[in-house]
């Protein structure tokens, strides 16, 4: 957390709060911060626009539908073990191998994990719904051109894109920001 000083910076929150024993007095001019971030977001606004971000984000797109798809197969096959199960029970009941208890108990057992593999599946199909490369290149585009729009970088914007920031003893500043930017393996 970070403090607005008076001399056009910011200074450590837990420094203005606590003094010398809960940190050093680590400053960061708001000027430089400004420039910092909008030089971020000018980076980010050129990776995006590149074909070969794209087409990284596209490929690693399609490895994640692909593992998914493979995963819910897996989990398809879990399912139809596990129906197949819950037949053999009945038989074994009728035939009288097991009590109606151990019935209940095995039925009991294999619809839990009947439920938890329907809701793992269920995840993976919402992932795979929401996974739109180029939707999500447009959409943070628009973010961050949002941003750029401005001639200058108020402290109010800034501190609605920022999250939070660090500063090395160095001063080099280390900021988290609010946006989420997608990440390329």
């Amino acid at each position: 957390m970070w403090f607005r000083s008076n001399r056009d910076g910011y200074i450590c929150g837990a420094y203005a709060r606590h003094g010398k024993k809960a940190c050093t007095a680590h400053t960061i001019k708001e000027d430089f911060l400004k420039e910092t971030i909008l030089d971020d977001i000018q980076t980010l606004i050129q990776q995006v626009d590149t074909e070969k971000y794209i087409k990284k984000m596209e490929r690693k797109s399609k490895s994640t539908k692909s593992d998914s798809q493979k995963k819910i197969n897996k989990i398809n096959k879990q399912i139809d073990v596990l129906k197949n199960r819950k037949r053999k029970f009945i038989n074994l009941l009728a035939d009288g191998i097991i009590t109606y208890e151990e019935y209940q108990e095995s039925i009991e057992a294999t619809n839990k994990e009947l439920t938890e593999l329907m809701e793992q599946k269920n995840e993976l199909l919402t992932l795979m719904e929401s996974e739109d490369v180029i939707e999500t290149i447009e959409k943070l585009k628009k973010e961050l051109l949002q941003f750029l729009n401005f001639d200058e970088l108020t402290g109010d914007i800034l501190h609605r894109l920022t999250n939070r920031i660090e500063v090395k003893e160095d001063g080099t500043p280390i900021i988290h920001y609010r946006f989420a930017t997608p990440k390329i393996e």
